[in-house]
C-alpha cells in the first residue's frame, strides 16, 4: 500500500521558503508529515504532490523529517509513477490541509475489504450521534417548544464533497485523473467511470485554512506527546514540558506547559514560554521574550523582547507586537483558557466527586440495595398492585401498563413501566395539544389534560402509577435514586447535560424531583438541566440517602427542599446555568 499526500502553503505562512509548507509545521512531538506517513503505516512508496510551485530544496527538507523514500512528484511525476505500479496496488490519498479529530490511523483501518472493486472514499461526519444541526422552535413568549435535529447517521451523505478525510484507490484508478484535491478526484473518478462507494468516519475534520486552526491540531496532537513511547528521546522538565536533544535553555526561563521543544533549540534568559506551544527545531527564541500558545516552524526566530501570541509562524523572523493583542496589566497578553486544562483531554469539568474505585464500590453496594428495596415494594404492595389493574381495565379501554422507550446508562434503550393513566390514542393526540404546553423545552405537560382517565388523574395524583417502575430497577434499567428516565428526543436539547445524566442509571426518584420548584406545572426545563448534572458531579451513597429521606418528607415531591439542606457547597448556584440548546452543533 502506497501513500500519496497533497501538500499545501496557506498564505498565513508567509513567504515561500524551502522549510515551509503545512507538512512541515511540528505538531506535537513530531512534524506533520511524519505524524500521517507513521498514524497510516504505509509499507510501499510515499509520494507528496505539492499543490503550490516548490522551491529547489523542498524535497530535501521533507526527506530530513520523513526519510529518503519520500518522493516530490508533479502532475506528470505523478502520471509516470501510477503508470509504472502495478494497477492493483492500493493507494491511500491524503490532503494535508485536512485532519480526521480521530486520527488518521482510525481513518485507515475503515477499509479493510479489500474486495472492492472501486474507490472508497473516507467522510468525517462528527463524532458519535451528538453531531448534529439542529433548529430551535420557540412560541411568542420566547419559550422553547420544539427541537429539531438533524443527526449524522442520516444528514452525512450532505457533506460528503465537503468533509473527506482520504480516501482509497488502485493505481489503475487513479493513473489517467489529475486532481488538487480529495473533492476533486472523486468528481473526477466519477466521470471517468469508476466504481466508487462513500463509508462514513465518526469523527470530526480539522481543516487547517487559517492559524486558528493549525493551533486547534496542535493542542489536539498534544497529550500524545506525553504519552507515547516513541517520544523517548525527549526529555521532560516537569510533567508537562518535552525537550529534544542539542538544546540550550537558560535556568531563567519560565516554562508553564503543555510545551514541547524540539531539537536544537536555544531559549535565552528571561524568556516565557507558555503552553499549549510547539517550538520547531533550530528556533532561537531572544532573552525577555515571551511565546504563548504558538506553533514555531523550523528555524524561526524571536528577538529579544518580542511577544508571539496565537502565531503560526513560517520560519525566519516571528514577531507579534503586543499592541496588537492586548494585555492583562502586567506585560503578558491574557490568555483565553487554562493550558493545564487542554492537557488532559477532557471536554469541561470532571463528572464525578468520588474517585474512580470508590465510585465503583458505592455502585455496586447501590445495586445490591436497588435490589433489595424493589423486591421489598412489590411484594408489599402486590395485594394494591393487583386492585389498582382491576379498576384501569374497568375505568377505560386500553392496555393496563403503559410502556414508553427511555434511555438509561450509556444511551441503551428500555421500556419504562407505568400504569395506563391516559386513554389508549394519548400519544397521538399529543401533536394537536403543543400549543397548551405549559412547560418550556422538549417536555409536554399540561393542566387538566383531555388524555387522562378519571381514574388515571387519582393514580397521577398519588404517584401510584409509578411502582410498576420497581421492575425496571429489579431488571437493572433504573436505579431508586437518579436523574429522571427520559425518551431520546428530550435528551437531544443539550449535549454536555445527555453526556453526563446517561453517565448513571436514572431513578424513580431525584434530586430535581425534590429541589424543583412549588409549582409543578412550571417545569423549567434550565431547572430539570441543573438539578441532574449537580446528582451526576456529586454522587455518593450518602448523596442518595439525603434524596431518598427529602422524597419521603415531600411525599414524593410535592414540595421543596431547598438544595442547601442536602449540598452544603454554595458553589452551585441556578443564575450560572445555561442551555446550549441553542448552539449549532456540527
Amino acid at each position: 500500500m502506497a501513500l500519496l499526500i497533497i501538500d499545501r502553503r496557506p498564505e498565513y505562512l508567509g513567504e515561500q521558503r524551502d522549510t515551509t509548507s503545512l507538512l512541515m509545521l511540528p505538531l506535537g512531538s513530531r512534524s506533520y508529515i511524519e505524524y500521517i506517513i507513521s498514524s497510516i503505516g504505509a509499507d510501499g512508496d510515499v509520494w507528496i504532490a505539492p499543490a503550490f510551485d516548490p522551491s529547489e530544496g523542498y524535497e530535501k527538507s521533507l526527506a530530513s523529517l520523513a526519510g529518503s523514500t519520500v518522493k516530490v512528484v508533479d502532475e506528470g511525476g505523478l502520471t509516470d509513477v501510477l503508470g509504472e505500479s502495478d494497477p492493483e496496488e492500493m493507494i491511500v490519498i491524503v490532503d494535508a490541509g485536512s485532519c480526521p479529530t480521530c486520527g488518521f490511523s482510525n481513518a485507515a483501518t475503515m477499509v479493510t475489504d479489500r474486495k472492492y472493486l472501486g474507490a472508497t472514499h473516507v467522510i468525517a461526519v462528527g463524532n458519535g450521534t451528538e453531531r448534529a444541526r439542529e433548529r430551535i422552535i420557540r412560541d411568542a413568549k420566547g419559550n422553547v417548544r420544539r427541537v429539531k435535529r438533524l443527526f449524522h447517521g442520516t444528514s452525512w451523505p450532505h457533506v460528503a464533497n465537503k468533509r473527506l478525510a482520504m480516501t482509497f484507490a488502485t493505481a489503475g484508478d487513479l493513473a489517467h485523473v489529475s486532481f488538487n484535491s480529495l473533492s476533486d478526484l472523486r468528481r473526477k473518478l466519477g466521470d471517468s467511470g469508476v466504481l466508487q462507494q462513500d463509508q462514513p468516519l465518526s469523527s470530526g475534520l480539522v481543516e487547517l485554512r487559517t492559524q486558528e486552526d493549525v493551533l486547534e491540531l496542535a493542542e489536539h496532537l498534544m497529550p500524545s506527546a506525553f504519552r507515547r513511547a516513541h517520544h523517548r528521546r525527549y526529555s521532560r522538565r516537569g510533567r508537562h514540558v518535552l525537550v529534544g536533544s542539542d538544546c540550550w535553555i537558560d535556568k531563567s526561563v519560565r516554562l508553564v506547559g503543555p510545551v514541547v521543544i524540539h531539537d536544537d533549540v536555544i531559549i535565552e534568559e528571561d524568556a516565557s514560554i507558555i503552553g499549549p506551544t510547539v517550538i520547531g527545531p533550530g528556533c532561537r527564541i531572544g532573552r525577555n521574550s515571551v511565546v504563548a500558545q504558538s506553533v514555531l516552524a523550523r528555524d524561526s526566530m524571536v528577538d529579544s523582547g518580542d511577544t508571539v501570541r496565537h502565531l503560526v509562524s513560517s520560519g525566519g523572523q516571528a514577531t507579534a507586537s503586543l499592541s496588537n493583542h492586548g494585555t492583562n496589566g502586567n506585560g503578558f497578553a491574557s490568555l483565553d483558557f487554562d493550558p493545564y486544562d487542554s492537557i488532559t483531554g477532557m471536554e469541561g469539568p470532571k463528572l464525578e466527586s468520588l474517585p474512580g474505585y470508590q465510585k465503583k464500590v458505592q455502585m455496586r453496594i447501590k445495586r445490591v440495595i436497588d435490589v433489595a428495596v424493589a423486591l421489598g415494594v412489590l411484594i408489599l404492595f402486590a395485594p394494591l398492585l393487583a386492585i389498582v389493574a382491576v379498576i384501569i381495565k374497568i375505568d377505560s379501554r386500553g392496555p393496563l401498563f403503559f410502556m414508553h422507550d427511555r434511555e438509561g446508562k450509556g444511551g441503551k434503550v428500555f421500556p419504562c413501566i407505568k400504569f395506563r393513566t391516559m386513554a389508549k390514542d394519548a400519544h397521538a393526540k399529543q401533536k394537536e395539544l403543543y400549543a397548551q404546553n405549559n412547560v418550556d423545552g422538549p417536555q409536554f405537560k399540561m393542566d387538566h389534560d383531555p388524555r387522562v382517565t378519571r381514574f388515571g388523574a387519582f393514580l397521577r395524583a398519588s404517584n401510584i402509577d409509578e411502582i410498576p417502575q420497581f421492575i425496571n430497577v429489579l431488571l437493572g434499567h433504573m436505579s431508586m435514586i437518579g436523574p429522571r428516565p427520559s425518551p431520546f428526543r428530550e435528551n437531544q436539547v443539550c449535549v454536555p447535560w445527555r453526556r453526563a445524566r446517561l453517565s448513571v442509571n436514572p431513578g424513580i426518584t431525584g434530586l430535581w424531583q425534590v429541589c424543583r420548584s412549588v409549582d409543578r406545572s412550571e417545569g423549567d426545563f434550565h431547572e430539570w438541566i441543573f438539578y441532574d448534572t449537580i446528582y451526576v458531579k456529586r454522587f455518593s451513597l450518602w448523596f442518595d440517602v439525603k434524596i431518598f429521606v427529602a422524597t419521603l418528607l415531600t411525599l414524593g415531591g410535592r414540595w421543596n427542599v431547598p438544595l442547601s439542606w442536602i449540598v452544603r457547597s454554595q458553589q452551585h448556584q441556578k443564575t450560572d446555568v445555561q442551555s446550549q440548546s441553542t448552539a449549532q452543533l456540527g
